[in-house]
This record gives structure tokens, C-alpha cells and sequence, in this order.
């Protein structure tokens, strides 16, 4: 059974097709948001844009029983939590590896959509977490 067939199995099909709905605006809008982090002007508002995509997608996640996805938006969460403390930019190293992030639930969205068996891996390069926001010019 596949994870869309299972989902409407588990829950009714409005609640399903609503976390579709709302999932894929929240994935559409992180590339943009996670870009515009290497703004100084624009790192307060689009942290905390992204931080509230984040907590949203662990929440439904959690509901819906989709435990990867669920573990990987609390871990997300949480770097954003300690960078809405940074003053920003973000260093192109945390960017890149948010835009990580972003490809996997764009992966993860296909699964959905798609109904295939299992949600696809996750990207090992992901695990290579940068533990602060190091802004330009720091290694």
C-alpha cells in the first residue's frame, strides 16, 4: 500500500488532501525564503518565515504519521530556532544546506503524490549540519 493510500486509510480524505494543499505551498515557498537569507535586510523576516514552515510541516507530519518527515522538521526547526538569535546573513554554507533540505521534501512531495511505497531516502549530505549560522567571510 502506498503512503497517500495509506494516509486516506488512516485519516479522512479532507484532512489528507488539505496537508497536500498546504505542504505544497510551504515547499514551494522555502527556495525563495532560504535565498533570501543572504540578505541582511531580509534574514529577520525570512528566518522566521521558515521557522514557521518548519514547525507547521512537523506538526502535520506528526499527525499523519510520516516519521521521517516529522524528524527531519524538528531538526530543521531547531537550527532555525538558534539562527532567528543570529543577526544574518546566513553564510552561503547554511544556505546551501537548507537548499539541501528544500530538494528533500521536494522528493518527499513526489512520494506523496505519487503514492509510492516509502518516503525516498534521505540525503546523507543532509547529516553534514552546519551547528550555527557562520556568517560571509567565516569558515
Amino acid at each position: 500500500m502506498g503512503i497517500t493510500d495509506q494516509a486516506h486509510k488512516d485519516f479522512d480524505f479532507e484532512i489528507v488532501d488539505e496537508f497536500l494543499d498546504h505542504f505544497e505551498v510551504m515547499k514551494d515557498a522555502m527556495q525563495p525564503a532560504i535565498l533570501a537569507l543572504e540578505t541582511l535586510s531580509e534574514y529577520p523576516r525570512k528566518i522566521d518565515e521558515l521557522f514557521r514552515i518548519f514547525h507547521n510541516l512537523k506538526s502535520a507530519s506528526a499527525f499523519l504519521r510520516f516519521d521521517a518527515m516529522h524528524r527531519l522538521s524538528g531538526f530543521v526547526e531547531n537550527s532555525l530556532d538558534y539562527a532567528r538569535q543570529e543577526a544574518g546573513p546566513a553564510s552561503e554554507k547554511y544556505i546551501d544546506w537548507l537548499l539541501k533540505v528544500a530538494d528533500q521534501y521536494d522528493l518527499w512531495f513526489v512520494d506523496i503524490v505519487n503514492n509510492r511505497d516509502r518516503f525516498t531516502a534521505l540525503n546523507f549530505q543532509i547529516f553534514d549540519t552546519p551547528h550555527f549560522v557562520e556568517h560571509k567571510g567565516e569558515e
